[in-house]
């Protein structure tokens, strides 16, 4: 590796504006600052990065040959996990993963990757790459909702590639002294121009649109794997996909069931089809209630009444009453 060296995982100021070049082994450990990075061939591995910081916004760009990282459970406590990043990808391709969703940028287009949570992330051969790492709770301040957009991939567009040339240029030029005038307008320009392709791509309805189709069906899944589980709740069916439980909320807006109703009506189809298996006649109908999510009988024959139009009860003497045709040897 020549040059500077790279800072410690906890650091968030650095200022590689005259190129931190990368090789080998070593470089691959100093680029895992905030995610663990492997190459095929190590020893071939080699990058460029130009990094500043403006304030709480720091700019990096990246050129590099293949290379892929994984950011793990363990890592979420350093200094990193404030960031939400958006990436500009210029050459190559990047493919990342994170919270069930898997996406894959060309060039010309811009990814967002939040620190806040494990991803993995393969870049490609020849691969250039401008990021900008936005504090969450800077996101926050402009209502912006930084969990939505994970999983989001920006079509190209003049004004993408815009911001890429103009953030690019800051990550490798020495224009101002760090906590200056200057750099605080800098910071602040760049904010303004993040958010302009962030509100775009919100505001792009078929971007729009796909976010929100993945992220309803990773919150059914999630359902689907913990609905028996009787403290279960929409904060944590929110958190499992990495959103608020305000959005979440918004998102099933236009189902046929909000989210509180999908729990409770998967609760009862379990409940239903025990009450209806001869295996589980065993079963009082107060420990079907307990096995399908509910906290108590009440609230199980409530719900199954609600739904069913009648008794849980009764739904068990129906299903004893209805015996299975016996077919003769003689029949046809």
């Amino acid at each position: 590796m020549k040059g500077k060296s790279l800072p410690q995982a906890a650091s968030l100021t650095q200022q590689f504006t005259d190129g931190l070049r990368l090789s080998g082994p070593e470089g691959l450990e100093a680029l895992s600052a905030a995610a663990d990075m492997v190459a095929i061939n190590p020893d071939r591995f080699r990058a460029v990065m130009h990094s500043a910081d403006f304030g709480s916004i720091r700019v990096n760009r990246l050129r590099t040959s293949a290379v892929s990282g994984i950011r793990a459970p363990d890592r979420l406590a350093d200094d990193h996990s404030v960031y939400l990043s958006m990436v500009c990808v210029r050459t190559g391709e990047m493919r990342i993963r994170q919270n069930r969703v898997a996406s894959c940028v060309g060039a010309g287009q811009i990814a967002f990757v939040d620190f806040a949570a494990p991803f993995e992330v393969e870049l490609s051969h020849h691969g250039d790459y401008v990021f900008v790492y936005l504090p969450h709770d800077l996101l926050v301040a402009r209502s912006v909702d930084s969990r939505t957009l994970v999983g989001a991939a920006v079509p190209a567009s003049p004004l993408g590639d815009t911001i890429a040339a103009a953030i690019e240029k800051f990550a490798a030029t020495d224009v101002c002294a760090p906590g200056s005038a200057e750099a605080a307008l800098i910071e602040r320009a760049i904010l303004d121009l993040c958010l302009a392709v962030i509100h775009q791509s919100t505001g792009d309805t078929q971007v729009r649109d796909e976010i929100g189709i993945r992220n309803r069906a990773r919150a059914r899944e999630f359902v689907e794997s913990n609905f028996t589980d009787p403290r279960l709740t929409i904060a944590q069916v929110a958190s499992s996909i990495n959103v608020s439980p305000r959005y979440l909320q918004k998102l099933f807006e236009a189902e046929e069931y909000s989210v509180y109703e999908l729990i409770r009506r998967r609760r009862v189809r379990w409940g239903v089809a025990l009450l209806t298996d001869p295996g589980a006649a065993h079963l009082t109908i107060s420990q079907v209630a307990l096995r399908s999510g509910f906290v108590g009988l009440s609230q199980f024959s409530r719900a199954v009444r609600d739904i069913m139009g009648t008794s849980p009860r009764g739904i068990r003497q129906q299903a004893e009453l209805s015996v299975p045709l016996q077919v003769s040897s003689g029949s046809a």
